[in-house]
C-alpha cells in the first residue's frame, strides 16, 4: 500500500513564500503518539505564521533499532519522537489525512546514518521531503564508519529521487551546516553543507536546502550565510535550492527572556541574509521537550521578529574576513580527490582535508582546534592538514583550555540570560539577588522542569580533563565518597559483612530492563560482565546471614537512554542481602540507611552543598521517618488518569516514573509488581498469586528510581518454573541451580544506585555528573 502524493514540492512551497517576502518558520516537533503528532501538525499549520510541518523521529528509529521501536509502540511507551518505521502505513496515513495541503507540506527530520528504511517509509506515506547527509548524520551522532554511512545515503538519495516519477520533486536538506557547529568555524560548516548538496545532486536529487546553524556572533553569521549563498549560486546552478537557518543548536538560555531574545535574533538574521526558512527552538529547550503550545508560540514569535526586520532598513554587505575563500578552498580540495563525491568525502577525512574540531568519530583526524574570542567570533587555532592556511587572516594563536572550553560552550547561554535578566521584573518580595547568575554552568535546576521523556538533545560529559578539573565535580564526588563511607559504617554496625562479589561470570541478572549484557571470552568460555550480582548475593548467604557489597555493574542500555539524564552504561550499586528477612524489613533498612548517610553528609559537608546550590531543606524528607507506599496497580491508575499509557502488566516505564516522582515531595516505595514484569528471583506473593513481593524506591522532585529490591525466590521447583515462564534457559544457570537444589536461605535484599543517589542528594541535572569517568550509553569515552 502506498499513499498518493498530493502536495506540491517542499522546495516550491518555500520558494513561493520567499518570493512573497515571507520567512517560513518550522518547528522540530515529534511525538510518539499518532494523535498528538496529528495535533502538533494541525497546530503548526494554524499558527499565525508561514509554516511547514515537521515530523521528528524517535531515537530507536534513528539508530535502526526497528524491533525496539515496534516493541515500544506495542507497549504504548512514550518515545522522544514519532516511530515512523514502527507504525503501520494506515496509522501514519491517519496522522496526515486532512493535514497535508498544497501549501502545507511535511518534512521528516531524523538524524540517522542508516536512513533507507526511513526514506522508504516516508515515501510510502506520501511524503517527499527529509534532511540529513553522509557526513553530518554520521560524525556527530554515530560511530558507524563514514564509508558505510556514505553508501547508505547514496542508496537513500537514489530512492528519494525516484519520487520524481510521481510528478513531485523530492527535497533533501543538508544538515552539514550544524556539524558540532557551536565550536566549528563557519568556513568548514559552509563547505560541508555545499559538499553534501553536491553529493545529493550526483544521486539525482535536484531540490535541496543548504543549512547553517546560528552561532556565537551575528556578524560572523551574516558573512557565513553570504558565503553559502554565493557558493550555492556558483556550484549548484542546475538545482532548486534555498538557505535554511537553524536557531542556535548549543547550550540554550535558561530564562524565557534570554531564549526569546536568541530566537528573535535568529529570525532577524534569516531575513538579513536572505534565508528562506528558519528552524525554531523554544524557551523549554534548556529543560525538556517543548509542548505543542510552546512550539506554536516560538513559531509566532519568530514570524513577528522576521516581519519587524523586513520593515527596518536593510544593513549593507557583511565584511569579508575570508569565510568564502576558506570554504571554497575546502570544497575544491575535496572535489579534486575523486569525481565521485562519496569517495571524495571519505578520502578527504582520511587525509585530514576535512577535520571537525572536537569531533570524536574514529574517521575524523582530530588535529584541528578552534577557540572563541571575547566577541564570540570563532577562529582556528590549529588547522591540521586542511588546505586553508593561505586563506586565514593572522590571529593570535590560542589553545582552548578546559576552563575556556566550558566558557565557550556556555557563551551564548550566559550572554542572552544576562541580557534577559535585566528585562525580567522581580517578583513581589523577592530579594535583589533573586536573578543572579548560577555559580556553575551545569549546577542543578528546579526539578519540576526536568524532562519526563527522553529529549532529542542531551547534555553529555565534557572532556575528561575538563570534567575532573571542575570544582563542581570535586564537590559532587566528595559527597559521594562520604556517603559510601557512611553506608559502610551503618551496615557494619548493623551486623553486615562486606563481600567482594565477582564482576564476571557465566550468567548474570537477566532482568536488566531492556539493556543488553556484555559477553567476554573467559579462557574459551562465554562469560558475562555483571549487570547485577543478585545471584551471587543469594549464594553468599550460605556463608553469612547479612552481606553487602559496593561494586560496578555494566549494562549496554538502549541508545534512547542517552538522553534520559538517568542512565549510565557503567554504574555502581550498594547491594544488600539478608537471610530470613521480609520485604518490609528490607524497606525499613533502606529508610534507616538513607536517613543515616544523608544526615552525615549534610552535617559534614555544608560547603559542598553550598557550592552546588542544592536546597538542603528538600533532603530533610530523607531523614524524616518512613517513606510512603504505593502499589503498582495504584500507580498505573494514577498514570492513566494523567493521560500516560502505562502497560498494567509491565514495569512502570521511565516517563511514568518521572511523572509519579514529580507529583511527590518525598521518596516513596512502589510495591507489588505483576509477576511477568520482573526476573525469576523475585518471590511471588503466596497470598496474592500473580503479584511479586518486591519494590522500587522512587525519589521525589522528578528524579525517579533510586533503589530496587524484593523478597527472593529460593525454592528450586519454583525457580525452574519461573525461569521457563520468563523464557530463560535453566541450563545456563547450572552453578546457581546447584546451590538452590542443595539449599539457600529465604532472603530479601536490594540494590541502591550510587550515581543516582548522588545525583538526587547533590541536586544534579544528569547522572553522569555523579561519575568521575562517566560512561553514557552510546558515547565513546575513556
Amino acid at each position: 500500500m502506498t499513499v498518493a502524493i498530493s502536495t506540491r514540492s517542499f522546495g516550491d512551497v518555500v520558494a513561493d513564500a520567499h518570493r512573497a517576502g515571507r520567512l517560513v518558520v518550522q518547528p522540530r516537533m515529534g511525538m510518539s503518539s499518532p494523535v498528538a503528532m496529528r495535533q502538533g501538525l494541525l497546530a503548526t499549520r494554524g499558527a499565525a505564521a508561514t509554516t511547514v510541518g515537521t515530523i521528528t523521529l524517535d531515537s530507536y528509529t534513528r539508530i535502526g533499532a526497528s524491533a525496539e521501536a515496534a516493541e515500544a509502540v506495542a507497549l504504548g511507551m512514550e518515545l522522544n519522537g514519532y516511530p515512523l518505521v514502527a507504525h503501520d502505513l494506515a496509522t501514519t496515513a491517519s496522522v496526515l489525512a486532512g493535514v497535508l495541503s498544497e501549501d502545507f507540506p511535511v518534512q521528516i527530520r531524523h538524524g540517522s546514518p542508516c536512513p533507507e528504511p526511513i526514506v522508504a517509509a516516508l515515501i510510502a506515506a506520501g511524503l517527499h521531503a527529509t534532511e540529513g547527509g553522509p557526513v553530518s548524520y554520521c560524525l556527530p551522532y554515530s560511530r558507524l564508519p563514514l564509508e558505510t554511512a556514505t553508501a547508505n545515503w547514496a542508496r537513500s538519495c537514489d530512492l528519494l529521487a525516484g519520487v520524481r516519477a510521481t510528478g513531485v520533486e523530492p527535497h533533501l536538506e543538508s544538515f552539514g551546516g550544524c556539524m558540532l557547529g557551536q565550536l566549528c568555524p563557519p568556513g568548514l560548516l559552509v563547505a560541508l553543507s555545499v559538499l553534501e548538496c553536491l553529493f545529493f545532486g550526483q544521486h539525482g536529487v535536484r531540490s535541496v536546502s543548504l543549512s547553517y546553524a546560528q552561532q556565537t556572533n551575528a556578524e560572523q553569521d551574516r558573512e557565513a550565510v553570504a558565503a553559502l549563498r554565493r557558493l550555492a549560486g556558483e556550484l549548484l546552478p542546475d538545482a532548486d535550492w534555498h538557505i535554511v537557518l537553524y536557531a542556535y543548536m548549543g547550550v540554550y538560555p535558561r530564562t524565557v527572556a534570554g531564549a526569546d531574545g536568541l530566537l528573535s535574533q535568529a529570525a532577524r538574521l534569516a531575513v538579513r541574509t536572505g534565508a528562506a526558512r528558519l528552524i525554531v527552538k523554544t524557551p523549554a529547550e534548556a529543560y525538556r521537550i517543548p509542548s505543542i503550545a510552546e512550539n506554536v508560540a516560538a513559531l509566532e514569535l519568530a514570524a513577528a521578529a522576521a516581519d519587524s526586520e523586513l520593515l527596518a532598513s536593510q544593513p549593507g554587505l557583511p565584511a569579508d574576513t575570508g569565510i568564502y575563500a576558506e570554504a571554497r578552498a575546502l570544497i575544491d580540495a575535496v572535489r579534486n580527490l575523486d569525481a565521485d563525491l562519496g569517495r571524495a568525502l571519505i578520502k578527504a577525512f582520511r587525509h585530514g582535508y576535512l577535520d571537525v574540531p572536537y569531533c570524536l568519530h574514529p574517521d575524523n583526524a582530530g588535529r584541528s582546534r578552534s577557540y572563541l574570542d571575547r566577541s564570540g567570533w570563532l577562529h582556528w587555532s590549529r588547522t591540521g592538514s586542511m588546505p586553508i592556511a593561505e586563506t586565514l587572516r593572522p590571529v593570535s594563536r590560542v589553545e582552548l583550555t578546559a576552563a575556556g572550553l566550558l566558557d565557550a560552550l556556555s557563551f551564548v547561554e550566559r550572554r542572552f540570560d544576562e541580557a534577559g535578566r535585566t528585562e525580567l521584573p522581580l517578583p513581589p518580595g523577592a530579594p535583589p539577588d533573586a536573578l543572579e547568575e548560577p555559580k556553575e554552568t551545569w549546577r542543578s535546576t528546579p526539578m519540576s522542569q526536568l524532562s519526563v521523556v527522553p529529549t532529542t538533545e542531551s547534555a553529555t560529559p565534557p572532556g575528561t580533563r575538563q570534567h575532573l578539573a571542575s570544582p563542581t565535580t570535586a564537590a559532587v564526588l566528595t559527597i559521594q565518597s562520604r556517603m559510601l563511607a557512611a553506608a559502610r559504617t551503618f551496615l557494619s554496625q548493623h551486623g553486615f559483612t562486606e563481600v567482594l562479589l565477582p564482576i564476571v561470570g557465566p550468567v548474570t541478572d537477566p532482568g536488566a530492563r531492556g539493556a543488553k549484557q556484555v559477553d567476554i571470552d573467559y579462557y574459551g568460555h562465554r562469560y558475562k560482565l555483571m549487570t547485577s550480582a543478585i545471584l551471587y548475593k543469594q549464594a553468599s548467604l550460605t556463608m553469612f546471614d547479612k552481606i553487602y557489597c559496593i561494586a560496578p555493574n555494566v549494562r549496554l542500555e538502549p541508545l534512547d537512554t542517552t538522553v534520559t539524564s538517568r542512565h549510565l552504561a557503567e554504574f555502581h550499586q550498594i547491594d544488600v542481602e539478608m537471610a530470613g528477612a521480609s520485604r518490609d524489613q528490607a524497606m525499613r533498612l533502606i529508610e534507616d540507611l538513607l536517613g543515616y548517610l544523608v544526615g552525615k553528609v549534610l552535617a559534614e559537608l555544608p560547603a559542598e552543598f553550598e557550592r552546588l546550590g542544592r536546597d538542603v531543606a528538600a533532603l530533610g524528607e530523607l531523614t524524616a521517618g518512613p517513606f510512603g507506599r504505593r502499589s503498582h496497580s495504584d500507580a498505573v491508575t494514577t498514570l492513566r488518569e494523567l493521560g500516560h499509557p502505562q502497560n498494567p502488566d509491565a514495569e512502570i516505564d521511565w516517563a511514568g516514573e518521572a511523572k509519579l516522582s514529580g507529583l511527590e515531595s518525598r521518596p516513596f516505595f512502589l510495591t507489588d509488581y505483576p509477576k511477568g514484569s520482573r526476573g525469576f528471583y523475585d518471590r511471588e506473593d503466596p497470598h496474592r498469586p500473580g503479584y511479586l513481593r518486591n519494590f522500587d524506591l522512587i525519589a521525589a522532585e522528578g528524579y525517579g528510581e533510586l533503589c530496587s529490591g524484593s523478597e527472593r525466590e529460593h525454592d528450586y521447583a519454583a525457580i525452574i518454573a519461573r525461569m521457563r515462564e520468563t523464557g530463560e534457559n535453566p541450563a545456563k544457570y547450572g552453578w546457581y541451580l546447584d546451590m538452590v537444589r542443595d539449599g539457600i536461605p529465604a532472603s530479601a535484599g536490594f540494590g541502591i544506585g550510587v550515581e543516582r543517589l548522588t545525583r538526587y542528594v547533590a541536586g544534579l541535572d544528569s547522572v553522569w555528573q555523579a561519575s568521575a569517568f562517566p560512561k553514557v550509553p552510546g558515547v565513546v569515552s575513556p
